[in-house]
């Protein structure tokens, strides 16, 4: 936990002992390795984030399948009724959270699922204050006392999460689309996130009010975390509809407004997260949403009516200033030892900001109806949060380009972008040095 949780210290010195504490717990692990054990398993599930802050995409793969195939065999999925109540939940949550870094973690890096979802699963996790004021020795919460809380939500909208992966993973292999297929799947997904909003309970459902309220309980940056996955989701549901190649639909006008409603709901959640010290969602993956979020943003600029240009202008400088702050926690090279190239310690400490970037001038060098196609690399970039985009495209969009290019087809719109970028570029490089 010291080893993950030193970045956010106040004093620098605290943060500088970080790798060796990471160190430590992966040492300490190694020698344990072979007992199976919930505490090992929570082990596993919090080096594999110190390896994704170090952007070692493998080894957090690793550590997950760790804790994955060590809860399967501790059978936690069954309750055991010698064990009292928080230890039987306690369980329960550590199932599920291997559920959640299962599907996560598949999708960020392109690899297939390990856990297997059938009848035999645990009860959904219980609201989290109940769980809090759980004591040792406690009986079990009854089926009757249970309520539900923003994990067990969490965790529904995960499966359906789980579905919307399979569904974008089946459209980039197939050589040809079975539009009515597609439209068909995004409908009942569609409609089965938005019965999800619905039935969140009244302190769950999202407000500047609930977001203090729940800042005070302890459970804030939970309930942050919790309302920008789903805005994620559902971006993530109908992204497709932003491709102005693809065949009109009957619903894919609709869709897409729907995919840059949710853009925007995720940058307003982010920046009243960002306003409040206890609620501010400091999670790694956030900026590979944020990232999903600017690129919708962008095209609401690109092709939306002048009048939503401002307002646009200013979500998207709110996204990258919040992806600045995050990689203040995150530099992708703070365990690195030895002399380093400047440029390439700035790309290394800038991943997530780089894959913006890419994106960015990707855009702008298209043809207007190109900017948004949905294809492998356009799935890489959306999902595969745990590597870099391929060299090629990389290397086309990232080489220096002359202002003529951007502004080609683009005119005002073309050098504000520019100039955001540039001077998102300029801070984030600072930050990178300091």
């Amino acid at each position: 936990m010291i080893g993950l949780s030193a970045r956010f210290a106040q004093k620098s010195e605290i943060r500088a002992r970080g790798p060796i504490y990471a160190k430590a717990a992966k040492d300490s692990f190694k020698a344990d390795l072979e007992h199976v054990c919930i505490e090992n398993i929570q082990a596993c599930v919090i080096i594999a984030n110190i390896c994704l802050a170090d952007s070692d995409s493998k080894a957090e793969s690793l550590y997950y399948a760790l804790a994955i195939r060590m809860a399967l065999i501790l059978d936690l999925a069954s309750t055991n009724d010698v064990e009292d109540g928080l230890t039987r939940e306690t369980a329960r949550r550590v199932w599920w959270t291997c559920f959640l870094v299962d599907v996560w973690s598949s999708g960020g890096s392109g690899l297939s699922r390990q856990l297997t979802i059938t009848d035999h699963r645990p009860r959904m996790p219980v609201e989290e204050l109940m769980f809090s004021n759980l004591r040792s020795k406690d009986e079990d919460i009854t089926n009757t006392e249970w309520r539900p809380g923003m994990w067990s939500h969490m965790v529904a909208m995960v499966e359906v999460y789980k579905e919307i992966q399979d569904l974008i993973r089946y459209l980039v292999v197939i050589p040809e689309w079975d539009e009515e297929f597609i439209e068909t799947t995004v409908d009942r997904l569609a409609i089965r996130l938005q019965a999800f909003e619905e039935r969140f309970e009244p302190e769950i459902q999202f407000s500047a009010e609930n977001l203090a309220i729940n800042a005070d309980r302890g459970l804030g940056r939970l309930y942050s975390g919790f309302h920008l996955g789903y805005q994620y989701y559902c971006m993530l549901l109908f992204y497709r509809y932003l491709d102005q190649n693809r065949p009109p639909t009957v619903n894919g006008n609709a869709y897409a407004d729907r995919c840059k409603l949710h853009a925007r709901k995720f940058c307003e959640i982010l920046k009243l997260s960002r306003e409040n010290k206890q609620a501010e969602a400091l999670h790694n993956i956030i900026a590979h949403i944020t990232i999903v979020s600017s690129a919708v943003l962008l095209h609401t600029y690109i092709f939306g009516d002048a009048r939503e240009l401002p307002d646009t202008i200013t979500r998207l400088e709110s996204n990258m200033a919040a992806l600045v702050e995050l990689r203040v926690y995150w530099p992708s090279v703070e365990l690195m030892v030895g002399a380093v190239d400047p440029l390439i310690f700035i790309s290394l400490t800038a991943h997530q900001i780089d894959r913006l970037v890419v994106f960015l001038k990707n855009c702008v060098r298209s043809s207007t109806r190109d900017t948004h196609r949905f294809d492998k690399w356009m799935v890489k970039f959306l999902q595969e949060y745990g590597k870099t985009l391929d060299e090629k495209d990389k290397f086309e969009v990232s080489t220096s380009i002359l202002p003529e290019v951007y502004d080609s087809g683009l005119g005002q719109r073309s050098r504000t972008i520019q100039d955001v970028m540039s001077a998102y570029w300029n801070v984030g490089a600072l930050v990178a040095e300091s």
